[in-house]
C-alpha cells in the first residue's frame, strides 16, 4: 500500500509538471499569436493595401486560435487527469488508515488475549504446585503414620505380656528409635533378591549399598521423608539394619514398588 501510494504521488507529480508546461505553452502561444497577427496584419495591409492581406491575416488567426484552443484542450485533460489522480490517492490513503486501524485494534486483542492466558496459566500453576505439595505432605504423613504403625507392633510382639510396658508407652514410641519394623512380603523378597540379606553389601560399582542396594540421593530423600536427618549422608550399609529397614518401609510406603523395578520381585 505504501508503494502504492508512493506511485501515485509520482504520477500527480508528474501531471503537475505537465499542467504547468501546458499552462506556459499556452500563455507563449497566445502572447506569440497576438504579437505575429498585429505584425502580419500591419505588414499586409501596409505592403499589398489589397483585400488579399486582410484575407491571409484572417487565415493565421484562425490558426492561430486553434492551435491556443488545443493547448487549452490539453490542459484541460491533464487537469482532469489531476483530479482523478488526486481521488484514487484520497481513497487508498482512506483505506490504509482504515486497515491501520483495524491492525492495531487486532494487535491490542491479541496483546489482551496473550495477557488473559499468561495469567490463567501463572493461577493454574499456582493450584497445580498447592495441590502436588499437599499431595506430597499428605503421602508423607501416610507413610510416617504406617511406619509408626509398624514400629508400634514390633514393640508389641518383642515385649511379652508380663513385662507390664503399658498400652501408651507402645504407642508412643516415635519414629527413627531404632525399633526395626516388619517388612512386607515385597521388601523381604527386595532384601533377599537385592543383597542376599547382607545389609553391609555394596554393588560392584559402589553407587547401590546395604541390604535395598539404596542409592545414596535415594537414601537421603528417604531419610527426610522418614523424618531422620541424622541418616542423611550416611552411606547405607554403615547404618543399622533397624534403620535400613526404617527407610525401606518409608520408601515403599511413598513410592509402592517404583524404587526397585526390574528386579525378579517386582509385579
Amino acid at each position: 500500500d505504501d508503494q502504492a501510494i508512493a506511485g501515485l504521488d509520482q504520477q500527480i507529480a508528474a501531471t503537475e509538471a505537465t499542467i504547468t508546461s501546458r499552462s506556459a505553452a499556452i500563455r507563449t502561444q497566445a502572447i506569440r499569436s497576438y504579437v505575429d497577427e498585429g505584425a502580419q496584419t500591419a505588414g499586409t495591409t501596409f505592403l499589398t493595401g489589397s483585400a488579399n492581406g486582410v484575407q491571409a491575416a484572417a487565415e493565421y488567426q484562425s490558426i492561430a486560435v486553434g492551435n491556443i484552443t488545443t493547448q487549452i484542450d490539453r490542459l484541460r485533460t491533464a487537469q482532469q487527469t489531476l483530479q482523478g489522480q488526486r481521488a484514487q490517492l484520497a481513497t487508498r490513503e482512506s483505506a490504509d488508515q482504515t486497515e491501520r486501524t483495524t491492525q492495531a485494534s487486532s494487535l491490542s486483542a491479541a496483546d489482551q488475549t496473550a495477557q488473559q492466558l499468561a495469567s490463567a496459566h501463572a493461577e493454574v500453576t499456582g493450584q497445580l504446585a498447592t495441590a502436588v505439595a499437599s499431595a506430597q505432605a499428605a503421602q508423607r504423613s501416610a507413610a510416617l503414620a504406617a511406619l509408626a504403625a509398624a514400629q508400634r507392633r514390633a514393640v508389641h510382639a518383642a515385649s511379652p505380656a508380663s513385662s507390664g510396658v503399658a498400652a501408651a508407652d507402645v504407642a508412643s514410641v516415635p519414629v527413627g528409635s531404632g525399633v526395626d519394623p516388619p517388612l512386607p512380603p515385597f521388601l523381604q523378597c527386595v532384601v533377599q533378591a537385592e543383597s542376599g540379606g547382607n545389609y553391609g553389601a555394596v554393588s560392584p560399582n559402589g553407587e547401590y549399598m546395604g541390604a535395598f542396594q539404596f542409592s545414596q540421593p535415594t537414601w537421603n530423600f528417604a531419610a527426610q521423608e522418614a523424618g531422620r536427618p541424622d541418616l542423611i549422608g550416611v552411606p547405607p550399609n554403615l547404618a543399622s539394619k533397624a534403620d535400613q529397614d526404617t527407610l525401606a518401609v518409608v520408601l515403599y510406603n511413598l513410592d509402592g514398588e517404583q524404587p526397585w523395578l526390574g528386579d525378579r520381585c517386582s509385579s
